[in-house]
């Protein structure tokens, strides 16, 4: 995704959250009469709070719509790959950082942080890559740094031909046990 509409949408979002903000301070300081008792007042900061909450939240979603209609058309579905990762059940492997090439281009690498291991760990999938490609035949290369059981360093690459047809295509780095052995493998799945 471009950054820079990234951070015109928040931008957007604490703006609009400033202005809100300011309309509470002034009605709150001096725009109604200053006889009123302080129930009155505590009943508009309340209304009023749940007004910004709201607007708050209709930002969100219109933010969440942004970045999705933007993933659309930089993205189009005909023309999508998605690039997942995920990590057998109850195995031992513990990915440092992964790199992923496509006809010889680096377009991704990610370092995990402890956290994301241990999501990786619980069941939870990263999305690594998302991008335009074309049909056809492609190279995909992938590069995985980590850890097995007792903080063993391994390292694998493997290099794969990929033919992509019309629609989106996903494919998945699945980290586990190797084929035949209890050395970690990785696994790339086409769906």
């Amino acid at each position: 995704m471009h950054l820079s509409c990234t951070k015109h949408c928040w931008r957007s979002v604490r703006l609009l959250f400033a202005v809100c903000a300011s309309c509470v301070f002034l009605i709150g300081a001096g725009a109604g009469p200053q006889t009123d008792e302080r129930s009155d007042t505590r009943e508009r900061f309340v209304k009023l709070d749940g007004e910004i909450q709201a607007i708050k939240a209709e930002i969100l979603e219109i933010n969440q719509d942004i970045l999705l209609l933007e993933e659309l058309s930089l993205y189009p579905h005909g023309q999508q790959l998605v690039v997942l990762v995920s990590v057998a059940k109850n195995s031992p492997v513990n990915p440092d950082s992964i790199s992923l090439q496509l006809d010889g281009h680096i377009v991704n690498r990610h370092i995990y942080t402890a956290s994301e291991s241990a999501a990786l760990q619980g069941g939870g999938v990263h999305r690594l890559y998302t991008g335009r490609l074309s049909d056809g035949k492609h190279r995909l290369e992938v590069s995985v740094t980590g850890r097995q059981a007792r903080g063993r360093a391994f390292e694998q690459q493997r290099s794969v031909a990929i033919t992509k047809d019309p629609g989106r295509k996903y494919l998945e780095l699945h980290l586990g046990p190797g084929e035949n052995t209890s050395e970690p493998g990785l696994t790339i799945r086409e769906w």
